[in-house]
């Protein structure tokens, strides 16, 4: 072959390179936003959640009622402590306490408080106890249900009530 002297005559190929670099920038890109989405949500998540329990110091409202075999109860009687009722239908949630706060204001707070034992199977209201199967006078059976803002809901004995939220506490057909 002889020394090229002059200006290169062929056309050069273009290089892969550059092409794979923005490629792998792109999906480096992708992934670190994605990263920092998560992150984000996570954040907003467990802030919102903090802010939706009640601080030492709060007096929030959720007003329940309990209907058995389709008859609402009269209040129950004024219970104590941070979690309680003045026998007026009303959960009372002012915590005092830091053990009294946040995840700790639960409904099954309440129910201690008012000597009231609710379980996903059974009531027990003033020493009388109904199980699920137990007969309403219609002589259909009953089984226990919590509903929360009208939605039936499990687990409910760790829920933390909101300021507002409608509590309904039933044993029915």
């Amino acid at each position: 072959m002889w020394p090229q002297t002059g200006p290169r005559t062929t056309p050069r190929r273009p290089r892969q390179a550059p092409a794979i670099k923005r490629r792998r920038r792109s999906w480096e890109l992708w992934i670190a936003g994605s990263v920092i989405a998560i992150v984000a949500a996570a954040i907003v998540v467990v802030v919102g959640s903090q802010l939706s329990r009640p601080k030492v110091g709060d007096h929030w409202h959720a007003p329940f009622k309990i209907i058995i075999c389709g008859e609402r109860l009269p209040p129950l009687p004024p219970s104590e402590g941070d979690i309680h009722t003045h026998g007026d239908d009303v959960i009372h949630i002012h915590p005092h306490s830091w053990e009294t706060a946040g995840r700790n204001a639960t409904i099954a707070a309440f129910l201690r408080s008012a000597a009231l034992g609710v379980t996903e199977t059974s009531i027990t209201i003033l020493s009388k106890t109904l199980e699920n199967g137990d007969r309403c006078a219609d002589g259909r059976g009953g089984a226990v249900t919590v509903l929360i803002n009208g939605m039936p809901t499990r687990g409910f004995a760790t829920y933390v009530p909101k300021d507002g939220d409608q509590i309904e506490i039933r044993f029915a057909p």
